[in-house]
């Protein structure tokens, strides 16, 4: 996401809102273990997807149409490209036979509609494209950063693919379920999520604990971030929030084999990307 793009409204907005203090009361404790940088062509990771044998990642628009197998460590491994355009790839899910791919960035409100791609893992070249709208969107009238029809993270739960939205205008995740053996569908919500001091822009599922794990931020034209990792229960109530203070634009999350939390920031003011591993304790 270009910071510099954005308009007066979201500016209006959000700069009133990221002055706002957010109260942080959890029994336990958020641990940062480590934080590596990713390489350059990782610079605008924008999601996650934690495997058995490690990361999986990709960068948002303006990219090549490519995923990127990473270490735990932050290491590029493996590069495979995906037959599709990378409009505003954003989020990846999987199962146990495809890869989902999150086509579906729209700050400026104005796609009508969105994609995701089923990618099966044993063969890339076999993807099945998903054409996903909104009820009640009307891109003729959304504004830009000021509208509920914007989407960052994508989630497999116990066989079910959630769509969290990244609510400008509400600050009110919205939960949708995407059938994937349909190639054409329409979305209303069948959830949402109250409480979050910003817009979510990555979500996992911790299959033990049984919740989900989401990042995202409040932010301002004016590179100001108040970041956060929250739990949310399997019936989408906020469980606990935790600030990312010395973090700003993370995208990404996902939950690996130990455990552990990763989550990624995007490079920002001359850094490069990161990527971070964290637990939470008593």
């Amino acid at each position: 996401m270009d910071l510099s793009k954005r308009v007066l409204i979201f500016a209006v907005t959000f700069s009133i809102a990221a002055c706002t203090s957010f109260k942080y009361n959890n029994v336990t404790s958020l641990n940062i273990i480590s934080t590596n940088s990713l390489p350059d062509v990782l610079s605008e990771s924008s999601g996650l997807l934690c495997e058995a044998d490690g990361i999986v990642s990709l960068n948002d628009s303006g990219n090549l149409p490519e995923l990127f197998w990473v270490s735990y460590n932050g290491e590029v491994t493996n590069k495979v490209t995906i037959p599709v355009v990378n409009k505003d790839w954003e989020a990846l899910a999987a199962d146990t036979q495809y890869i989902y791919i999150a086509d579906v960035g729209n700050n400026h409100g104005k796609r009508e509609s969105v994609q995701i791609y089923k990618v099966a893992k044993s063969d890339a070249e076999h993807v099945f494209t998903i054409d996903v709208k909104y009820q009640g969107n009307e891109p003729q009238r959304n504004m830009s950063y000021a509208h509920d029809y914007d989407a960052e993270a994508l989630v497999m739960a116990e066989g079910r693919l959630l769509l969290f939205s990244k609510s400008w205008k509400t600050k009110v995740a919205h939960v949708f379920e995407v059938n994937t053996n349909t190639s054409t569908q329409t979305l209303a919500p069948i959830n949402h999520i109250d409480g979050l001091p910003g817009v979510i822009t990555g979500a996992d599922f911790d299959s033990v604990n049984k919740h989900f794990v989401v990042v995202g931020y409040l932010s301002d034209p004016f590179g100001n971030f108040d970041t956060f990792l929250a739990h949310v229960s399997q019936d989408f109530n906020l469980l606990s929030v935790w600030p990312l203070n010395d973090f700003k634009q993370v995208e990404g999350v996902c939950v690996g084999p130990s455990g552990h939390y990763y989550f990624s920031q995007e490079a920002i003011n001359g850094q490069p990307a990161t990527l971070t591993r964290a637990t939470t304790s008593e």
